[in-house]
């Protein structure tokens, strides 16, 4: 008798075991194996914010050649305050903030006057239009 009802709780505890196991979805991911599209990462990583800013900058203030590289350059010289804003450790928002507001003015103070005179109306209306 007691061989029997350990040998059904065996049982049991078997076909309960072997039901939850086969819950699980065990089939491979769709993306899994498939292999990245090379051109989709180079477009990406050849557009940094730099790039993207006087692209964005050349068509909304219709910048010509020499503008475009002049702003450029302000830019490069400022790129590593800008992106040191996201790995300094131990400051406040605030201060990260009142820090890309000193680096926004020290950009807008250089590229002012490169700008004709509707170029400049239009920057400062993008400039003031900007939420810290």
């Amino acid at each position: 008798m007691k061989f029997r009802a350990s040998y059904i709780v065996f049982l049991f505890v078997f076909f309960i075991s072997a039901a939850a196991s086969a819950q699980v979805d065990r089939t491979i991911a769709p993306q899994q194996y498939k292999r990245a599209n090379p051109n989709k990462n180079k477009s990406k990583a050849s557009t940094d914010f730099v790039e993207r800013s006087v692209v964005y900058l050349t068509s909304t203030l219709k910048l010509d050649d020499f503008q475009a590289a002049a702003i450029r350059d302000i830019l490069e010289q400022e790129r590593d305050h800008i992106t040191s804003l996201n790995t300094i450790q131990g400051i406040t928002t605030d201060e990260r903030r009142d820090m890309a507001v000193d680096i926004s003015n020290r950009i807008y103070k250089q590229v002012l006057p490169l700008l004709s005179k509707d170029q400049a109306e239009k920057y400062t209306k993008m400039e003031e239009s900007k939420k810290f």
